[in-house]
């Protein structure tokens, strides 16, 4: 197995969902999606229904912050698609503090990680 290179760690809610828009050669493709991992650089998501290998163009992923249920959105780009269900997201074009939000409330949801709130 290779060892991961990546410089963030992945968080993996359990149960989070996210719609995407994929905005490729002047066309406009919505699509439902269950997040697997997100990090401080991208989020990884299986699709409810599988695209095309050679898809590109930026992508809009919206989705609710699963503590607050406020509404949240990230702009992003193809990164990889090791299958036609799943594929790996880049963030581009972000206000660098709003993935902070993400990240804190989806620590909760990580299935290794327990979080005790005090008051």
């Amino acid at each position: 197995m290779k060892p991961d290179k990546r410089s963030h760690n992945r968080i993996k809610p359990k149960g989070l969902r996210a719609g995407l828009i994929f905005n490729s050669a002047q066309r406009e493709i919505a699509l439902d999606a269950d997040i697997l991992d997100i990090s401080y650089s991208g989020i990884r998501v299986k699709l409810k229904q599988p695209i095309a290998s050679d898809m590109t163009g930026n992508i809009r992923i919206n989705m609710i912050l699963p503590e607050s249920n406020t509404p949240f959105c990230v702009h992003g780009i193809l990164k990889h698609q090791p299958a036609n269900d799943e594929c790996g997201l880049h963030y581009v074009d972000h206000v660098h503090g709003s993935i902070d939000d993400l990240m804190f409330e989806c620590v909760e949801l990580d299935e290794t990680t327990v979080l005790i709130k005090t008051t």
